[in-house]
């Protein structure tokens, strides 16, 4: 399902977001917080409804919970790098199990190339990833 962007001059600056996560509150939070910034943003509750957008639709960059269910995220990324290897780099984890996991999660993701996002989160966080996402040249130093 997708909820659009505002349309405002600032669009080519706007990205398009899938979010997948089981969890429909936190859809709706993350939908509604990158839809107000002008983002377009498709949301998933599963692997294959996932797959099915990132099938049809222009996507920047995906956020997906890493246990959605009896499903795992690591299957869609499975599934990204195989089909659409060029958002491999714009994949962020999210997940609950790096606090009860005591950061063994986030060092394993990490030591595979994957971002992490720990649940909870403050819907701030978003924006520094979506960002890079459509401008992933970093800043430059002043001279």
């Amino acid at each position: 399902m997708e909820r659009g962007g505002s349309g405002r001059d600032e669009r080519a600056h706007m990205a398009t977001v899938l979010y997948v996560d089981d969890e429909a509150a936190i859809r709706r939070a993350v939908v509604t917080w990158l839809t107000r910034r002008g983002h377009t943003v498709y949301e998933a509750a599963c692997i294959a409804n996932a797959r099915d957008v990132l099938e049809s639709q222009h996507v920047d960059g995906v956020f997906v919970d890493l246990w959605l269910g009896d499903e795992s995220g690591l299957d869609l990324q499975d599934w990204i790098d195989q089909n659409r290897p060029e958002l491999s780099r714009n994949l962020v984890f999210v997940t609950g199990d790096v606090a009860a996991a005591g950061d063994s999660t986030n060092r394993t993701l990490g030591s595979l190339g994957r971002q992490v996002l720990a649940k909870p989160f403050d819907l701030k966080q978003l924006d520094e990833f979506v960002e890079r996402w459509v401008d992933p040249t970093p800043p430059k130093a002043d001279s």
